[in-house]
């Protein structure tokens, strides 16, 4: 049986590519687990007969693609991986890394908008979701957004308090950009 991807390991470069029979067959065998989970009732990412090592090594090959600047190859890696395991916070935050890069804003507002009801009290999904919202130019929402970011860091005790100095250097920057009741309370917590 031959290998569905190159072994993973950070000592090489060319390690990192997927031939296109390697990509077809790494498609071809995720949609048929997929289809026959559907077909047996068993709902995406439930015990379909993989183990976490597989979605491990594959999450770590899209981080890989992400890293290298392969975009559209890391992208398509996140959405199978969605479609297999749609409770993994970490797969909306790639996805919307990947969109991102790719300054496609309006879908990385959408992958960080679907993995808020996993990573509701997430700073980092937060604020990635409203600075994708600030490039997308929704201001408004982009600046309520990185506010709740910015207080979910400062209550966070693990928190090095790096995403809230981010967030309040970006709600500075966009204070002339937004609505005047909105500016005058940048330093309020919002009411969620």
């Amino acid at each position: 049986m031959p290998l569905i991807f190159p072994l993973l390991n950070d000592d090489t470069e060319s390690d990192d590519q997927l031939t296109p029979e390697q990509r077809d067959l790494l498609d071809d065998r995720l949609a048929h687990l997929v289809a026959l989970g559907g077909k047996l009732g068993v709902a995406p990412g439930d015990a379909v007969g993989l183990s976490q090592t597989y979605f491990d090594g594959l999450y770590e090959l899209a981080t890989r693609y992400y890293r290298h600047q392969h975009y559209d190859a890391a992208v398509l890696l996140y959405a199978k991986l969605l479609l297999m395991k749609p409770f993994d916070l970490p797969y909306y935050k790639g996805l919307g890394a990947c969109y991102l890069a790719m300054e496609r804003y309006a879908e990385a507002v959408a992958a960080y908008q679907a993995g808020q009801f996993l990573g509701a009290l997430d700073a980092e999904l937060h604020y990635y979701m409203g600075l994708a919202q600030y490039l997308n130019c929704q201001f408004d929402s982009a600046f309520e957004t990185i506010r709740f970011a910015r207080v979910l860091d400062e209550q966070d005790s693990d928190s090095e308090g790096k995403i809230a100095n981010f967030a309040t250097q970006l709600l500075t920057r966009m204070k002339p950009l937004v609505h005047s009741e909105l500016a005058k309370n940048m330093d309020l917590k919002p009411e969620y």
